[in-house]
């Protein structure tokens, strides 16, 4: 079907200026239904099991578990993104809330690596003090609105910045009706889509930029979906003569990058500490402003990219990795890449 003319479902289609804030998305999660998953974290961590190797039997939700059916419903077939809230992050430790964390995100699908480290439950960690290049998860710079890997994206904030680390949510759906109604001319440029720089994170046979464009917007099934990474489509152009990235192109990318940081559709807000975020990738793009901290108070967040069983239709090409949603570990290695965004004011790291 033409995307000029594929229907997009309504809750698919909210502006965070109609929301009226996070109150619209969040789901509070009570001490009496995290009871089991409590007791069960807290046994675990005091065993020393890494959270990567519970199982959901290890785990049980006990009465939480029809709400999180819901936060799965919700993400994956309606509006696209949930706040979760009450992770009892005062009386728990993070090892005890990783297991907490994890126990959910079995339940809304399968953890998949999110960098040559091979980490399937991330920490969000600032580590330019040692490593200037490292990738944005592990920096403090601002990042532009883009997707992850996967069909889900779910942070947990242990601790919030100093200062900064402002949350941005869009509607990538939203986006694109907005642009399939005001610049039609210019989607079939984005659905097109772009090369990608993998960053030194492709796999030994592979190429470090996508032979295959990646498109922007895409429809399958009857299902538009949306995937764009900025920094990949530019330093791809930068690294490689062949890709020409012609004025047309420059003013589709315009265009995109303010509608998707539109003042009525986006929804910004700072995650609280005991607050977990959960995010379809296909259906809504994120963004974060720069942040400060210290030694002393590090903005800390746990990560997971989650593949849906069974995963959303999307057309060939959508994906940047071959093998799958998630990134192939490498030992030895660590996410990092130095390019021209880490230029002081260089949003768009990823």
């Amino acid at each position: 079907m033409d995307l000029l003319e594929i229907p997009v479902p309504r809750a698919n289609l909210w502006r965070g200026a109609n929301l009226g804030g996070t109150d619209a998305i969040a789901i509070e999660l009570p001490n009496s239904d995290l009871a089991d998953l409590e007791a069960a974290a807290i046994d675990l961590a005091a065993q020393g099991i890494d959270p990567v190797d519970a199982h959901p039997d290890d785990l049980p939700l006990g009465t939480l578990e029809p709400l999180v059916a819901e936060l799965r419903h919700e993400v994956l077939h309606g509006r696209g993104l949930a706040l979760l809230r009450g992770f009892p992050v005062e009386r728990r430790s993070v090892d005890e809330l990783g297991l907490m964390f994890w126990g959910i995100g079995l339940r809304l699908g399968r953890a998949v690596s999110q960098s040559v480290m091979g980490e399937r439950l991330g920490h969000v960690v600032n580590v330019t003090d040692v490593d200037p290049h490292a990738r944005a998860y592990r920096n403090r710079s601002e990042l532009a609105p883009h997707s992850d890997p996967g069909d889900m994206l779910s942070f947990l904030c242990i601790r919030p910045a100093l200062d900064g680390g402002v949350s941005r949510f869009v509607s990538s759906l939203a986006v694109f009706d907005e642009i399939r109604r005001s610049r039609p001319d210019l989607l079939d440029r984005l659905a097109r889509g772009y090369r990608y720089h993998r960053f030194g994170e492709q796999g030994p046979d592979d190429e470090p930029i996508t032979p295959h464009r990646v498109p922007v917007f895409s429809a399958c099934d009857g299902l538009v979906s949306g995937r764009y990474v900025p920094e990949y489509v530019q330093i791809a152009a930068d690294e490689d003569p062949s890709i020409q990235l012609d004025d047309v192109d420059h003013e589709a990318l315009d265009l995109l990058h303010t509608t998707t940081n539109q003042a009525d559709l986006v929804l910004d807000f700072t995650m609280a500490a005991g607050e977990a975020v959960v995010a379809n990738n296909y259906t809504v793009f994120h963004a974060r402003t720069a942040f400060t901290d210290s030694p002393e108070h590090r903005r800390h967040l746990l990560r997971l990219w989650l593949a849906a069983e069974p995963p959303r239709p999307v057309v060939p090409g959508t994906e940047q990795y071959p093998d799958g949603p998630g990134i192939s570990p490498k030992p030895g290695q660590t996410p990092s890449f130095a390019s021209r965004y880490d230029e002081p004011n260089q949003p768009g790291r990823q």
